[in-house]
């Protein structure tokens, strides 16, 4: 879900002035304090969406169990997406399992449908205006 945050209920830490479109994400149903919850940026490239190498901004934060406030800051308004995940190990990974499957708690913009396989970056886009934008993102363990 993505809504407008005003100035008055969410202040940065990032001066922005003209250097970018303040993101503030919510991430929901962090199990446990351990670690850290990673968000990483991606541009509107569908090739690039959740592509190593590929990320417009990363920010790690210290888990707390239940939600995660980060904020993340897009270059200029335009269309992006954003994957999050729990790094309960702390070892800088997206950590699988020998199927392939995570084995940390994972979510993305737009809490898409999830089965067997990442979702496109058409199921994660949404629009960051101007003004800052609010996502709420889901985490699946």
């Amino acid at each position: 879900m993505v809504t407008p945050v005003t100035p008055a209920s969410a202040q940065s830490p990032v001066p922005l002035g003209d250097a970018g479109v303040r993101i503030v994400v919510r991430i929901h149903g962090v199990r446990n304090s351990a670690g850290e919850v990673v968000a990483v940026l991606y541009g509107d490239n569908p090739d690039d969406f959740l592509r190593s190498g590929k990320r417009l901004e990363r920010v790690r934060v210290p888990a707390t169990t239940g939600v995660v406030v980060l904020d993340l800051v897009a270059p200029r308004p335009g269309r992006y997406a954003i994957a999050v995940y729990h790094d309960e190990n702390g070892n800088h990974k997206f950590d699988r399992g020998l199927t392939g499957l995570p084995t940390e708690g994972f979510g993305v913009s737009n809490n898409p449908r999830i089965w067997l396989r990442p979702p496109p970056l058409e199921d994660a886009a949404f629009i960051a205006n101007v003004r800052p934008t609010a996502l709420d993102i889901n985490l699946r363990y």
